[in-house]
């Protein structure tokens, strides 16, 4: 179970009984959160940190580590909006529903990464696969991407030798789904950057 939240100090407070009284009716406890209580926060989180980090798990299939950051999302964006909340007597099943769309919208998160990893396992990735000026052109656009991360994914990925996602996510020391997030982020700065070139091409040409 996850042991933290940012939006509260330490673990330490949150393994320490709050000064506010756990018997306190839940709308009071959300009236106080909103008006900044720290303590009225931590109460809501333990009162409630079980039962969203289980339904979290039990969403993620038994992945504790997908069910932490879960949890810790729905409990950043609860705090986040709390003032939002009309009736503080409903904290606990607006807190269910926002934990459900977070979970909601991580499956949808997954479905598009994986499509994406499926996409880049039938590309080729060296840059012998594009005719010899176009893989100039190619190495140029990844040595000017700013981002030194995008950069080094994408030198591994399209240059020799080649490298699949997997052995690039070893090779940076990251997740198969960030190398694809980096992909998919330097394809987006590399078509906006080719598209100024071209303005800019266009702009000198006579």
């Amino acid at each position: 179970m996850p042991g933290s939240v940012a939006l509260l100090p330490t673990l330490a407070l949150l393994r320490s009984p709050p000064p506010l009284s756990a018997q306190r009716p839940i709308d009071l406890l959300v009236v106080r959160a909103q008006r900044g209580d720290r303590a009225a926060m931590h109460t809501l989180y333990d009162d409630h940190v079980r039962a969203v980090f289980g339904y979290c798990l039990a969403f993620c299939r038994g992945d504790r580590d997908a069910a932490s950051d879960l949890c810790h999302e729905s409990f950043a964006k609860a705090f986040a909006a709390l003032g939002e909340l009309r009736d503080p007597a409903r904290f606990s099943g607006w807190l269910r529903t926002l934990t459900r769309r977070t979970c909601l919208r991580w499956a949808d998160q997954r479905r598009t990464e994986r499509a994406a990893l499926e996409r880049l396992a039938r590309e080729p990735g060296p840059v012998r696969a594009f005719p010899e000026r176009a893989s100039a052109v190619v190495a140029e656009v990844i040595e000017a991407c700013p981002d030194p991360g995008l950069r080094d994914t994408a030198r591994l990925f399209y240059t020799d030798p080649p490298h699949s996602t997997a052995e690039i996510a070893a090779s940076l020391g990251v997740s198969r789904t960030a190398v694809t997030t980096r992909l998919l982020r330097f394809r987006k700065w590399a078509a906006a950057h080719m598209l100024v070139r071209l303005s800019e091409a266009l702009e000198e040409s006579p």
